[in-house]
C-alpha cells in the first residue's frame, strides 16, 4: 500500500498490539527483509509485554518500539509519533517537486467542470479548476497546494523562536502606543499580575500570552516578522 510513496516522502508504519503472539501467513523474516528494501520505518507500541518479532521488526527499520506501562503513559508514546520523525538516509536525497499556487476565482459561468463539478482553483500552468487544496490538477498532473499547507509541512524544521517574558517593570517604563499593545490582537497589555507578555526576539513586537500560544502552537509563523515591523 505504501509502494507508491515518492522517495521524498516517509513511508512509516504504526502498530498497536496487545497480543502476545502473531499469526502469519508467510515468514516473518522475509517480511522484515522486504520492509528494509522498500525503506520502509515501523515503530510497534505494545499493551503488554514486548515480543521478540515486532522489537526485531522495529529495530531493523530503524523504528521505535515501547511498551505501555499505564494509560498516561500510552497517551504519551502515542503523542511522541506525532512530530514528523527524521528521513532515513535512503530517503534524505534533496529533489525538487513541481508545485503549483493556484489562484482561488468562483466559477461565473458552468463552463469548467472538475470530476464533472466546476472547482474554483485555476492551475497557474494550464488555467485548468481544481475543486480543492491540496490535490492535483487533472489536466497537467501539477501539483498544487496554498502557502499555509506548504508552512505547515516543514513549520517542524523551522520552529518559532520561543518568546522572552517582558518585565512588568520594563513594560510600565514603556511610553503609551503599539508597544503597549498586543501586536496579534490589539489587547492593552499590563503585565505583572493581570497577565503575562511576550516579546518576539526578532522583530520585537509583543504579545499576551494567548496570542504566544496561538504562534507557537497553531500559527506557526510571528506575524509581526512577516508584516516586517519592528
Amino acid at each position: 500500500m505504501l509502494g507508491g510513496v515518492p522517495p521524498y516522502g516517509c513511508r512509516e508504519v504504526l502498530i498497536l498490539q496487545s497480543a502476545l503472539a502473531s499469526c502469519d501467513p508467510a515468514d516473518l523474516r522475509d517480511t522484515r527483509r522486504a520492509c528494509v528494501a522498500a525503506g520502509m520505518r515501523v515503530s510497534v507500541v505494545s499493551l503488554s509485554a514486548e515480543m521478540y518479532a515486532a522489537s526485531k521488526l522495529a529495530q531493523e527499520t530503524g523504528g521505535w518500539y515501547s511498551v505501555a506501562l499505564s494509560e498516561p503513559h500510552l497517551d504519551e508514546l502515542i503523542m511522541a509519533h506525532a512530530p514528523p520523525p527524521p528521513a532515513l538516509a535512503a530517503a534524505a536525497t534533496p529533489s525538487l517537486v513541481q508545485m503549483g499556487f493556484p489562484q482561488r476565482a468562483p466559477v461565473a459561468a458552468p463552463t469548467y467542470f472538475c470530476a464533472g463539478e466546476a472547482g474554483e482553483f485555476v492551475c497557474p500552468r494550464c488555467k485548468g479548476r481544481v475543486k480543492e487544496l491540496p490535490g492535483e490538477c487533472l489536466v497537467c498532473r501539477l501539483t498544487l497546494v496554498s502557502s499555509p499547507h506548504l508552512a505547515r509541512s516543514y513549520h517542524h524544521l523551522f520552529p518559532v523562536a520561543p518568546f522572552c517574558e517582558v518585565p512588568p517593570e520594563a513594560l510600565q517604563a514603556t511610553p503609551a502606543g503599539a508597544l503597549r499593545r498586543c501586536f496579534g490582537c490589539a489587547a492593552a497589555l499590563r503585565g505583572g499580575e493581570e497577565g503575562v507578555v511576550l516579546s518576539c526576539g526578532a522583530c520585537v513586537n509583543r504579545f499576551c500570552f494567548a496570542c504566544d500560544a496561538f504562534i507557537h502552537e497553531t500559527l506557526h509563523n510571528c506575524p509581526g516578522c512577516l508584516c516586517g515591523e519592528g
